[in-house]
């Protein structure tokens, strides 16, 4: 069973969308190749979209009470979030990529670039994660700045109240 929130099946989407495009366009003698790039594909894809789509905060205004109400954004795919799919996809790759290692020739030369190609995915996408998730501020540095760092969408949360009604007018005569 695939579990996601929000657009985190995407993720697996592009996975399964490049691996069968690259299985027809690779010979058969590059079939770890035709698995592996659409891997680091897939990562790309994830990391840059999961940073975008989970950093928007909403912020909902509540008439009644007149409290901010702050709702982020989830998208992920199996319980983790989007961008650490961009971590998670090229250690795959890199797994198979150690597996076929005993190769000779061009495609030695080739494993050997994907796999540094995965290393420095990996390596980039987990500093500028660990970057960005300890670069939060709270509430109340949050309300001194004068540019906020995350984009906000503002809404008020419309309530109807009825004071002026007679409360006995629905029951029966």
């Amino acid at each position: 069973m695939i579990v996601w929130s929000g657009r985190g099946f995407l993720s697996l989407l592009i996975l399964f969308v490049a691996i069968f495009l690259f299985i027809p366009i690779l010979p058969e003698t590059y079939i770890t190749q035709s698995f592996v790039i659409p891997l680091y594909i897939a990562a790309i894809f994830s990391y840059v979209f999961g940073i975008k789509w989970n950093k928007t905060l909403r912020v909902l205004i509540d008439k009644e009470t007149g409290k901010e109400i702050n709702f982020k954004s989830n998208h992920g795919l199996f319980w983790i979030n989007m961008e650490y799919w961009g971590i998670i996809f090229p250690a795959f790759a890199l797994i198979m990529l150690a597996q076929s290692l005993d190769k000779q020739g061009t495609e030695l030369y080739l494993n050997i670039f994907l796999f540094i190609i995965g290393i420095a995915c990996i390596t980039y996408c987990s500093v500028n994660l660990f970057k960005i998730k300890n670069s939060t501020i709270s509430s109340s540095q949050f309300q001194k700045t004068d540019e906020p760092k995350l984009s906000f969408i503002k809404e008020e949360i419309v309530t109807n109240k009825f004071n002026n009604e007679d409360p006995n007018q629905y029951l029966p005569k």
